[in-house]
């Protein structure tokens, strides 16, 4: 059964207009971008994949803060700033997090959040499906153990342990081995994050050149 798209945290929502249009200009153009290459889409039974987020400023305790698109967006051809959600804070020993806005933050927040953690540089995180693409990159990017399921502290632990036991801070890119067809990619713009994920396709010939003009 696909549980995609079911939050397995615990959310402390507050729905409000929280997220101004102008703060989400440019993460929807590449989210958009993504859409149109069904790297963000859903499942034909309806299930909504596919997510990203940008670093925001830093919460009054110093921790990050980051703006993330809603869960069950997937299948919209483009989002509003009522489609995400602004996580103020997270935990990832109490399998918690904060957040405000129109939606709940996505499923894989917890991840997000452990990733914006690893590096102050990191401004940017894209979490796509592809499953040919994923069965290309398995073990030859950093993976993920495959007995960790998505959108749990597991998870984010284990994305941790890529970052010091792997080339992921160069790489810049992973996937998921128990999370069928995730990838996620990074960097310090949404545009390195964005060219280095589909560098990956168009040098495994399945995401085509034209992919890096669809931001622009």
């Amino acid at each position: 059964m696909i549980d995609e798209g079911v939050i397995k945290y615990r959310c402390d929502w507050e729905k409000t207009a929280a997220i101004q249009p102008r703060e989400v200009t440019e993460l929807t153009r590449y989210r958009d971008a993504l859409h149109q290459l069904n790297l963000i889409a859903e499942y034909p039974d309806g299930i909504g994949f596919g997510n990203l987020s940008q670093r925001y400023k830093l919460n009054p305790s110093g921790r990050p803060q980051f703006i993330i698109s809603g869960t069950q967006t997937g299948h919209l051809p483009t989002l509003t700033a009522n489609d995400y959600a602004l996580v103020t804070t997270f935990d990832l020993a109490q399998n918690a997090l904060t957040c405000k806005g129109d939606r709940k933050a996505s499923s894989e927040s917890l991840t997000h959040g452990v990733i914006y953690s690893q590096n102050p540089s990191i401004h940017a995180i894209l979490h796509v499906h592809h499953p040919r693409l994923w069965q290309q990159l398995l073990n030859q990017v950093p993976t993920t153990r495959a007995t960790i399921p998505y959108g749990t502290p597991e998870m984010a632990t284990e994305t941790q342990r890529l970052f010091t036991e792997t080339d992921l801070p160069r790489s810049k890119i992973f996937v998921m081995a128990g999370h069928e067809d995730g990838i996620v990619a990074f960097g310090e713009t949404l545009q390195i994050a964005y060219r280095t994920l589909i560098n990956w396709g168009i040098m495994t010939q399945l995401i085509p050149e034209s992919a890096l003009q669809l931001p622009y």
